[in-house]
């Protein structure tokens, strides 16, 4: 396409600014954020539709001598990098590179009152700045997946919206069996620290810089993983991708709550399956583990900080989240026509129970750099529980003890 002059022509302050050319690299960790064509469709096309003179260009940083870390010494850092605020912040504020955004925003005039304020609480939790340093674009949201064939198979109802954890729990004690040689699982209930996050709960007290998982907040959690892990042939723990492939590939996974799994179901059309919400706590209702989002960061490195906010202010443009959301992406705008607007465009989506994915997000709890430890020390701990039959009291102070020499000897390097 050609350009006149007067489209790379705008004004400030009421001074015309001749903009020259410029590349904005975008860096992403995998296509798991931005497929090739969804980095055009939301982001390149959109940019040069609204700012001609810019050219957003995808880069992948998480190749061997194309680390964050590694481009940081090379000063080949992405004008922008793609990340989340669950556990992708820490590397950026250890190498210095999240820029505070305060004053781009006002320059702009960015109307940040437009994004979800959960959403923006949740990248300051994974900060722990009062500075605004990422943008959030999207969000996962959470769901419970159920294969309506082994439900059929064994006469069970279909679970309904709003069920909680204990409930969920006896339902999948009717659905776990062991029919001619195979065996039916009824819940795999995933990561535990996603139904931690529906109750705030950190990993670190971020005053004394100690484990917090002895407490009786985690213990609830524990207890409910022991729980349905202890039904009769539902011991195994899996999760993430090995979890989902029992659900779509093996399918002797009856229920499996988990995130966005869209663009893998689009694979299995054959698979009898619908969602309805995920389990919730039975004092609260209707909230789901809290904000998933991804982020976009402005590398402090950047030279064109002010064409790279252009870039990040387009893809929050109204037009750019309808097209996502219509596509599956969960918007992390308020906007309820954009929010209602979920999954429109997906034709193998219809008669699914869309709406299951609108829960409120709990509030977010603050966030460490030991956090990925906290996770493993969870894990251990419930695996310890289940192969050993450790009780919850004696796996967490064991975990709580493991995870406090971690953090002493991170804290020591």
């Amino acid at each position: 396409m050609r350009y006149n002059k007067s489209d790379f022509i705008c004004f400030r302050r009421g001074k015309p600014i001749d903009h020259q050319p410029v590349t904005i690299s975008v860096g992403i960790k995998t296509q798991g954020y931005l497929t090739d064509e969804e980095f055009n469709r939301y982001i390149a096309e959109p940019v040069n539709k609204q700012y001609p003179w810019i050219t957003a260009e995808k880069v992948i940083y998480n190749t061997k001598g194309a680390k964050l870390s590694e481009l940081v010494a090379a000063e080949n850092v992405p004008d922008i990098v793609i990340t989340n605020n669950v556990n992708g912040m820490p590397e950026f504020l250890e190498l210095d590179l999240a820029a505070p955004l305060t004053e781009l925003i006002q320059m702009s005039k960015f109307d940040l009152s437009k994004i979800e304020s959960q959403a923006i609480e949740a990248v300051k939790a994974a900060t722990q700045m009062k500075n605004l340093v990422a943008l959030p674009y999207s969000r996962n949201f959470q769901t419970l997946y159920y294969n309506k064939d082994i439900f059929d198979k064994f006469a069970v109802p279909y679970p309904k919206d709003g069920m909680t954890w204990e409930e969920v729990t006896e339902l999948a004690k009717l659905l776990t069996r062991n029919d001619n040689g195979t065996q039916y699982r009824g819940l795999e209930p995933n990561v535990p620290e996603r139904l931690s996050s529906q109750l705030s709960l950190s990993f670190v007290d971020p005053t004394t810089n100690k484990a917090a998982l002895n407490s009786t907040e985690w213990k609830q959690v524990m207890d409910r993983m022991i729980a349905i892990h202890s039904i009769s042939g539902n011991q195994q723990i899996v999760y993430n991708n090995e979890a989902a492939d029992l659900f779509y590939n093996k399918r002797t996974l009856a229920m499996l709550p988990d995130i966005n799994l869209f663009g893998d179901l689009s694979k299995f059309k054959d698979l009898n399956w619908d969602m309805v919400s995920f389990p919730v706590w039975d004092h609260l209702p209707g909230v789901s583990p809290g904000i998933d989002a991804h982020l976009m960061v402005l590398s402090k490195t950047s030279k064109k900080k002010e064409d790279a906010f252009r870039v990040m202010s387009a893809v929050l443009s109204d037009d750019v989240q309808l097209d996502m959301s219509k596509q599956g992406r969960y918007s992390i705008l308020k906007d309820t026509r954009i929010k209602d607007a979920f999954g429109k465009d997906i034709t193998w989506m219809a008669g699914k129970n869309i709406r299951a994915v609108n829960m409120t997000p709990a509030n977010p709890y603050p966030q460490t750099e030991f956090d990925k430890e906290g996770i493993n020390a969870i894990r251990n701990a419930l695996s310890n529980a289940i192969k050993n039959g450790r009780d919850s009291n004696t796996v967490l102070r064991e975990a709580s003890e493991i995870f406090d020499k971690k953090i002493e000897e991170a804290r020591k390097k």
